[in-house]
Formats: structure tokens, C-alpha cells, sequence
């Protein structure tokens, strides 16, 4: 996959470190029918919920007993983050689930200020003392933060929970940016590639399809960024034997960079010899003999000799004549018919009738007369 721009380059991590060495207090000001709490985060993890034995009692009939689990996770540099979500692993999903900031949500990593509404008559505000550097405006820090979730569980396998924070990063983003802006685009990117990588194509290619249209309206088709995620999907519908979307991919990052550049470009080349290997997945061997031959001159022009794409090219292209090659010409063809042909000379040789041998014999007055072969050979003795 191609590296995506981060989405914010103007945070400064080491404030964040500044502010979790001090003294920093998480805590929820709960509010339900029996009034206000205020409520420290000092424990790794809790339950919510109406139930006695929950760890922060919600004192209302319209919460479920197990209503939602919260839990501590460290990120880098050291700081803590909550994570609430809808619910127990025990008991299932609650109720009436959980509304964040006025939208249904099955699990998020709480923000400072963020607004939580468990039912009708209970709610939360989670607040963070001192404020964290991205209540300032830095969301560079938090969208961070978010990001290496992902990548952590993504590493582990756990795909669903890390779909889940980079979710969290696209809604921030649109938020902070607007829906049709790189930052937005890059995040659907990189959900799209999580997608793929556990085969879920459909989903994949929607997200991907929706990342290179915002791309194109903010950075214009001719952008390196545009051009490489058009590629990307064009590889990926390739190894999906969709082989026609890949070319017509392609053809229109050809034909952008044949407007770019001119025609003997080293860009150009390298398009030719994409389509030339879409071609090769299509046994279209000839057309792709074309595009690595013209390739090949645009390189050799442009290039050193000896140059590795040089190489890389003539292999591709020595591979693709062979493939061309007619099959009685191959030479797994020609050993086993010379064989056949030298078995059949030699079976000839040993088993050919032999012609008779005519010989004469010197008779007792001078004459000669003819006798048989058999004959001759028994005089011969």
C-alpha cells in the first residue's frame, strides 16, 4: 500500500507528555434522577449500570443493570486514554446503548468534554483536569493517539477493534476538516486497507472508490497522491481477476501522465509496463509485448544502461517472447521429438530387411556362374 499523508503534522507530542507527568485527575460528573456525582477514574476498568454491584452505579430504573464498561489504555508518549463502550462481554449489549456527543455509538475513546446519555434521565460529562493538550486545538495529538490504537490491534489481528478507532479518526476529521477534504480522504484509505486485508473486497472497494473521488476534487487528478491510489486499486482489482477495471484504471493514469509529461518520460514507461503486466495476468501476451517494447526504448533513452528498471523490463519482456513462442518450438517440445526420431533411426538400422547379396562362382572350365547370397557366405567360411 502506498504511505498516506498523516492527518495532522502541526501537533507537538512532547506537550503531551508535559501534561500526564503532572498530576492529571480523569473523572465523570454523573447526572440522574437522584442528582449530581463526581465520580475519579482511578481504576483500569469499569461497569456502569443501575445494578448494586456495579463499580459506578447509574441510580436509575432506565439504565440497564450492566449498562457499559469503562477502561483505561495507555498510549504513546505516556498518557491515558477511556475507552466506554455499549454494554459487558458478560451481559451483552444494553438498553438503550450509548448517544456520545448526540450520535448512537457501540464504543469510543472518550474526549475531554465529551457527552455521554445513557438514558433519558441520566447522562455524563467526562472531563480531564488539567485539560490535555488537545482540548487547545492540537487534535493532531489525539488523532494520533487513535491511530497507533489501530495499529496496535491491527498488528494482533484484532481488525473489528481497530475498524473501530480509525471509525473514531473519520468522525473527528470530518468534523474538524469537512467531508470532502486529503485528511478525510486518507482516512477512508486506510480503513479501505484494513478491509482488504481480511478479504473483504466489496467494502474495500467502496471506500477506496470514495477516497480517490474526494482526492481528485481537493488535489486534482494529476496529483502524485491521486495518481498512486488509482494504481493501488487498479493492482488490487488485478489480483481479483477484475482484470478490465485494472486496465481501465490504468489507461486513465497513462493518458494523465501522457498530459503531464511528455510521451519518452520515465512516468510514462512505468504506466506501460503496469498494463503490460495486467496484460500478462490475461494471457494477452502480445499486446503486452508491445507495451514492455515501448517501454524498454522510452527507459533506454532516459536512463542509464544497466539501469535496474532497464533490467527489470527486459526480463518481463524475455519472459513474455518466450510465452509468445509456438508450441512446437518449445523445447520441452523438440528433446522429446528428436528423441523419438534418433529411437526411430535406430530401430530401423537393427530391424530393415537387407538386401541379398549377389556373388559368382568360378567354375572347373573357366565360366563363372551366379549363386545366392546364402550360399556365397557359406563358401566364404
Amino acid at each position: 500500500m502506498p504511505t498516506y499523508p498523516k492527518m495532522d503534522s502541526s501537533s507537538n507530542l512532547q506537550d503531551s507528555t508535559v501534561v500526564e507527568c503532572g498530576q492529571v485527575e480523569h473523572f465523570l460528573i454523573l447526572q440522574d434522577p437522584q442528582g449530581q456525582q463526581r465520580v475519579s477514574l482511578n481504576q483500569q476498568d469499569y461497569i456502569l449500570g443501575r445494578s448494586p454491584e456495579a463499580d459506578i452505579i447509574l441510580r436509575s430504573q432506565s439504565v440497564s443493570r450492566e449498562h457499559a464498561t469503562l477502561s483505561a489504555i495507555s498510549v504513546t508518549p505516556p498518557y491515558q486514554v477511556f475507552q466506554l463502550s455499549d454494554g459487558t462481554t458478560e451481559s451483552g449489549k444494553s438498553t438503550n446503548g450509548l448517544v456520545i456527543n448526540g450520535e448512537l455509538r457501540d464504543t469510543w475513546i472518550l474526549m475531554h468534554g465529551d457527552e455521554i446519555v445513557f438514558s433519558s434521565n441520566t447522562m455524563a460529562i467526562y472531563r480531564i483536569v488539567p485539560e490535555p493538550p488537545y482540548a487547545g486545538g492540537r487534535m493532531g495529538i489525539f488523532l494520533e493517539w487513535l491511530y497507533e490504537l489501530a495499529q496496535r490491534e491491527r498488528k494482533f489481528g484484532r481488525y473489528k477493534v481497530a475498524e473501530n478507532y480509525l471509525n473514531q479518526i473519520l468522525v473527528i476529521s470530518q468534523r474538524l476538516y469537512g467531508t470532502k477534504q486529503p485528511q478525510v480522504a486518507n482516512c477512508l484509505l486506510e480503513i479501505a486497507t484494513l478491509n482488504f486485508s481480511q478479504n473483504l473486497f466489496d467494502k474495500a472497494e467502496t471506500l477506496f472508490l470514495e477516497a480517490i473521488e474526494i482526492l481528485k476534487e481537493t488535489l486534482g487528478i494529476g496529483h502524485p497522491d491521486v495518481i498512486s491510489v488509482i494504481k493501488e486499486l487498479a493492482m488490487i482489482y488485478n489480483s481479483q481477476e477484475m482484470y478490465e477495471k485494472a486496465e481501465f484504471l490504468l489507461l486513465q493514469v497513462l493518458e494523465v501522465k501522457q498530459d503531464l509529461f511528455d510521451n519518452e518520460h520515465p512516468e510514462v514507461a512505468a504506466s506501460l509496463v503496469d498494463l503490460g503486466a495486467v496484460c500478462t495476468s490475461q494471457k494477452r501476451y502480445q499486446l503486452a509485448k508491445n507495451y514492455y517494447e515501448k517501454a524498454i526504448k522510452i527507459y533506454k533513452q532516459t536512463l542509464k544502461a544497466g539501469h535496474p528498471d532497464i533490467l527489470y523490463v527486459q526480463k518481463k519482456l524475455a519472459s513474455t517472447k518466450k510465452k509468445l513462442r509456438p508450441k512446437w518450438l518449445s523445447l520441452s517440445l523438440l528433446i522429446p521429438a528428436s528423441l523419438v526420431l534418433l529411437s526411430g533411426v535406430i530401430v530401423y538400422a537393427f530391424y530393415a530387411p537387407r538386401s541379398d547379396i549377389t556373388c559368382i562362382k568360378i567354375l572347373a572350365d573357366g565360366s563363372v556362374q551366379s549363386i545366392s547370397g546364402d550360399e556365397c557366405r557359406r563358401l566364404s567360411k
